[in-house]
Parts: structure tokens; C-alpha cells; sequence
């Protein structure tokens, strides 16, 4: 056994702690005793370790000191952080308006978590090896620290609020909601409740209301709220719309299919708004009334390359506009006509069987079953399928034509985006948060990365290039980029040309680091 030099045997040992010897070095440890049931007595268990024991005395272990004064690096990635840190100026002061002490680490934190890892263990490694270390330095993301940071954060859902008033003021137009579900493995979060969501999986979830604004061709995401897994979009509208403080009057919600019911309608009136909402196949302001063919349709116009008719139904106070889309129609007839098929299909071999087991006098099925296996005709195959291809919009904006009302709904398809980006590419579709305070701080840190990563996917989709570049792919391209200090300047690293190249599509200089501020 080593030999105990005289600085370890003079350190006053603390209680509940013990001393280990590992590789030529003596650390402090944590130690507790628990009792062994197979033992019949208790026994010892090292925890944490506290610190090195060194001549000098005890030296508290980096999780311990916080890491208060990290030692920089050279050489960082300057990169992913500088593409994202020119864009983002307005979230940065913003950020320093509502939250004045705390905002350097919150913007730190959704950058991090935006470009690299959205894992919370890993921020202070990401952040030391970026240039974000010497952009804002003195911060900590250790484990202690971070728990602290979340915790604070979560407290302060008032100024989340007026960051959020914020944006939806700014791009208030048209206002879209939709619920999302996230699962969560806490028992401690007092929104997590069992339930079924989108894809029938039955485990504690949390109901993520969000409220997007459109303007022109431009979908945002600016104003979120958790309620209890069980409440239903519908009947957290009116909250959701008080607290984010939008102008009803100047406001065209554009909701889904799920909202479309009397009530909804009713809700909708009452709080003065006006609204876009589709109808199910078969509502009655329609049966019957389908034209037989596209030229039974009053106006036809193109829309992303897809040929739109449409027929224009006028109500007292509002409009029904039934349109039918050529190539939706098609892929329906397709459709049909490959299920009608295959059905046709297994009933001739289901017949063919039978009349074979009855000339051995084995038959099975009675003779009403055995003629049910005829052959589905195409009229039977088409005759509840009228309005196959048909979109129906419910307006009370009379001012807007078909045309301006397909296109409004047609944005909805920003939501889908967002949920997508939110939940598969910025990986945030479960929590694991212990309280409510961690966790409402969690999804306002999701909510600016996404944010982060919505914005350089629409710039992606821009410049034409989203079958090309993905935006893991720019992130992943663009962190290879480092920067080194040479005699006090920072200098961008040689690059690679295929990085060269995606760079320039982006139209992103990576060599110029002016706007760091260095």
C-alpha cells in the first residue's frame, strides 16, 4: 500500500468523506454507509468526488469551484457560432431588455443547444470549445450551475411572457395555434398527465399550445404556453390568446380540422376574431352540391404548380369556399382504384377457394357470404366519394377572395415545419425535467433554439437549396470552421473547399469576424 506523504496524514479529514489514491495522485471523496440486506450489516459507499489533496491543501474538483475561471482554448469553433450570431441580434437584445442579469447565459445556452447538442450536460464542453467562451466569458454550465440557471429561469414567467408580447405585437397578421404533446418521465411536474397523443402512445404528457403569426410568405413561431396533458386545444384558445396580448381585431386565426365545431366557431365570435378554419368531407354546407367535374367550379388558378378550382358558397355572415385540387384528386383516384383492386383481388381467391372445397362437398361459407365476393364495381367503388380532391374553407372574412383564402391556409404548413424541426431535428420531444420551474425554463430555451433552426431552414429553403442542405448539415459543415489567437488576433483556420462552397451558397463569409467583436 502507498505510503501516506505528510500532507495527506496532516489534512483534517471532513466526516463522511474518505481519502483515495488513484493513478499517483490523492483525492477527497464522498462516503456514506448503507445497509447490505445479503450482508445483515451495512457497508461503505464512495459518492462524488470533492477535490484533490495536493501540498497546497484541498483543490475543489471542477463541478465543485464551478469552474469560475476556465482555462481558454487557442484554438475554437468560430464558425456555426459566428453564421448564427449575425442573425440573431435581435434575440440578443431583446434577451437583454427582459431579462438584464441572466441574458448572456440564456442566449449562450439556445445557441449551444441549437447548433451542437441540446443535451445540458454537455454546455460547458461545447461552450469552452467555441468562440462563445470568449464572447461571453465567466460563464458556467456545470452540472450544479446549470440546475441553479434552470431554476432561476423557470421562476421568471412573467418576463418570458413580455419577451414573447414582444414578437407577437411585431408579426401579428394571421395567428395559427396548434397543440403539440411531449412526453415526460417526470412525477414532479404537475402538467404531465397519461394520455393518447398523435401517435396513440399512452404515457404522461404535457400539452404544448403555441401560437404562430403569418405575414406575407413567412411563418414565426412567437408565443407559447404548457397546460395538463388532458386540456384540450380548444379550451386553452382563450387563454393562450388573453395572455399573449393579441390584437383580436386585426387578427385571422387559421386553425385545423380539430377546431371546426360548433363550439369553436361560437368561441371564435365571441372573442371578436376572424377566422379561416376548414370543414370535414361531408358537411352539410356542401352535400349535394360538388360539381360532377372541374368545369362545374366557378374560378381556377395554379398554386405551387398544383391546379386549384374553386366554388365560392355565400352564408349569412360568412363564406364557403369548396376547392378542388387537380393533383390531389388524381392521387385519390389512385388511391382508390389500387385498394378497390386489391380487395377484388383477395375475393376472387377467396371465392375460388370455396367453389373448390364445395365440389368436394366441403364448403364453408353460406350462400348469402359466398355472393358478397362479388366483384366491387367502379360505380360502388366512387359512389360516396363525391368530393374526393375537395378542400372546404369556412371564412367570415368576406373581403378575401378564393384565391387569398387558400393561400392563407396553405401557411399552416409553417406548423408542420416547426413541430418537425422542433421534435426530429432539434430532438426535443421528451422531457426529463424534475420540477415545474426546470421545466418551463426547458421549453423556453427550446423555443429559441427552434427558433434559431427555423430561420436557417427557411434561409436553406430561400436560395433553393432544401432537397441539397439539410440543417444538420449546415450546423455540422459549419463547426469545422476554428479560429486561432495569433499574436492577439484571431485568425479563421484554412477551410476546406466543400465548406468553401456550402459557405457561398449561404452567402455567409466565414473568414470575416467583424460583427464578433473581439
Amino acid at each position: 500500500m502507498m505510503e501516506k506523504p505528510d500532507f495527506v496524514m496532516n489534512f483534517v479529514r471532513p466526516a463522511n468523506t474518505e481519502i483515495k489514491y488513484i493513478r499517483g495522485h490523492w483525492y477527497l471523496y464522498e462516503r456514506s454507509n448503507v445497509y447490505d440486506p445479503q450482508l445483515g450489516r451495512s457497508r461503505k459507499k464512495s459518492g462524488k468526488i470533492l477535490g484533490s489533496i495536493t501540498e497546497q491543501g484541498l483543490v475543489p474538483s471542477r463541478a465543485r469551484r464551478g469552474c469560475a475561471n476556465p482555462v481558454l482554448n487557442d484554438v475554437v469553433e468560430v464558425g456555426a457560432v459566428n453564421y448564427v450570431y449575425q442573425r440573431t441580434e435581435w434575440m440578443r437584445s431583446r434577451l437583454q431588455k427582459h431579462f438584464p442579469d441572466l441574458w448572456e447565459a440564456i442566449y449562450v445556452a439556445a445557441a449551444v443547444r441549437a447548433i451542437y447538442d441540446c443535451r445540458f450536460r454537455r454546455l460547458q464542453l461545447h461552450y469552452e470549445d467555441s468562440i462563445l467562451s470568449y464572447l461571453y466569458p465567466g460563464l458556467s454550465f456545470m452540472p450544479n450551475a446549470v440546475t441553479e440557471f434552470l431554476n432561476t429561469l423557470g421562476r421568471m414567467r412573467g418576463a418570458i411572457s413580455s419577451y414573447m408580447q414582444e414578437m407577437v405585437a411585431e408579426h401579428e397578421r394571421f395567428l395559427l395555434f396548434d397543440g403539440h404533446r411531449l412526453l415526460s418521465a417526470s412525477r414532479t411536474v404537475d402538467n404531465a398527465e397519461c394520455g393518447y397523443d398523435s401517435k396513440m402512445r399512452y404515457k404522461p404528457q404535457i400539452n404544448l399550445l403555441y401560437l404562430f403569426t403569418m405575414g406575407g410568405d413567412i411563418g414565426y413561431p412567437v408565443y407559447y404556453k404548457q397546460y395538463l396533458g388532458s386540456t384540450l386545444d380548444v379550451s386553452a384558445f382563450t387563454d393562450i390568446l388573453k395572455e399573449s396580448t393579441a390584437h383580436t381585431d386585426s387578427c385571422t386565426v387559421i386553425a385545423d380540422k380539430g377546431f371546426a365545431s360548433s363550439d369553436g366557431f361560437t368561441l371564435l365570435e365571441e372573442s371578436g376574431l376572424n377566422y379561416v378554419m376548414p370543414l370535414k368531407r361531408g358537411n352539410r354546407f356542401v352535400k349535394g352540391r360538388v360539381p360532377a367535374s372541374p368545369f362545374g367550379y366557378e374560378e381556377a388558378f395554379s398554386f405551387n404548380g398544383r391546379g386549384i378550382h374553386s366554388l365560392t358558397i355565400p352564408e349569412e355572415g360568412f363564406n364557403i369556399h369548396l376547392f378542388l385540387d387537380t393533383d390531389l384528386l388524381a392521387q385519390e383516384i389512385a388511391d382508390v382504384t389500387k385498394r378497390t383492386e386489391k380487395k377484388n383481388n383477395a375475393a376472387e381467391l377467396k371465392k375460388g377457394r370455396e367453389t373448390a372445397r364445395r365440389l368436394k362437398g366441403k364448403g364453408r361459407l353460406t350462400d348469402g357470404e359466398l355472393e358478397a365476393l362479388a366483384p366491387i364495381t367502379i360505380q360502388e367503388a366512387y359512389a360516396d366519394k363525391e368530393e374526393m380532391g375537395t378542400i372546404t374553407l369556412k371564412t367570415n372574412r368576406l373581403d378575401l377572395n378564393a384565391f387569398q383564402v387558400y393561400s392563407i391556409y396553405k401557411q399552416r404548413q409553417a406548423i408542420e415545419q416547426f413541430f418537425k424541426t422542433y421534435g426530429d431535428t432539434m430532438s426535443y420531444e421528451a422531457s426529463y425535467m424534475r420540477n415545474n420551474y426546470t421545466e418551463e425554463a426547458w421549453l423556453f430555451l427550446n423555443h429559441l433554439s427552434t427558433i434559431i433552426g427555423v430561420n436557417a431552414i427557411e434561409e436553406i429553403a430561400s436560395i433553393g437549396e432544401s432537397k441539397n442542405i439539410s440543417y444538420k448539415d449546415l450546423t455540422q459543415t459549419l463547426i469545422k470552421i476554428k479560429a486561432g489567437k495569433m499574436d492577439g488576433e484571431w485568425v479563421v483556420c484554412p477551410i476546406k473547399k466543400s465548406v468553401q462552397r456550402l459557405c457561398g451558397k449561404m452567402q455567409f463569409n466565414p473568414n470575416d469576424l467583424t460583427e464578433l467583436k473581439l
